[in-house]
């Protein structure tokens, strides 16, 4: 049997009456990215490509498994936690808003969303501008002193898998593949 994987995926897509291309998240549990191209289309019917993904195997000294069943009640609560911050910034000069998908643990209640954000260099450098262009997470979920666009607990975008954190000082190596793919999920 093949492990099961977790899969953070931005897809690309066009609603009725887009001029641009619009983007969206895709978190899902499977054996490989192509074992999930129904869930994706699914979960977004404008989808019409992937335009990136990642398999997560480790994140803040916390290797990552994940098990068939249920998740407690409570689990979306329960620490250690794993999340997804879309940071979004910009940069002098651009006419654009540009976005990071970054996925960090969060230890405890006191663990701070803003020191993670301030290891990002994009996120720091976006800092120093001015009040409307400055560094921010999109839903405005104002943490401290900086605006944050999202926050995603991955455990509630995942249903019939358990996302298991267990501390590791091995640092498994995590899968990035960019670059526009799955162009069928249109015809899906």
């Amino acid at each position: 049997m093949e492990k099961l994987q977790l899969f953070i995926v931005l897809l690309g897509g066009y609603n009725k009456g887009d001029l641009l291309e619009s983007h969206n998240l895709f978190i899902g549990v499977g054996t490989t990215i192509e074992s999930l191209k129904t869930q994706m289309k699914k979960s977004w019917p404008a989808a019409t490509h992937l335009d990136a993904y990642m398999v997560l195997n480790h994140v803040d000294g916390y290797d990552i498994n994940i098990k068939v069943g249920a998740a407690p009640e409570n689990a979306s609560k329960e620490f250690p936690m794993l999340v997804i911050g879309n940071i979004g910034y910009y940069k002098e000069g651009h006419f654009t808003e540009f976005h990071k998908l970054m996925p960090f643990v969060l230890k405890d209640s006191a663990d701070s969303i803003n020191e993670k954000l301030k290891r990002d260099p994009d996120f720091s450098e976006g800092q120093s501008l001015t009040e409307a262009t400055r560094s921010h997470l999109d839903d405005k979920h104002v943490i401290s002193a900086f605006d944050v666009d999202d926050v995603i607990n991955v455990q509630d975008n995942i249903h019939g898998y358990i996302i298991e954190l267990i501390p590791s000082g091995a640092k498994k190596e995590n899968i990035l593949k960019l670059g526009y793919q799955f162009t069928d999920l249109k015809k899906m």
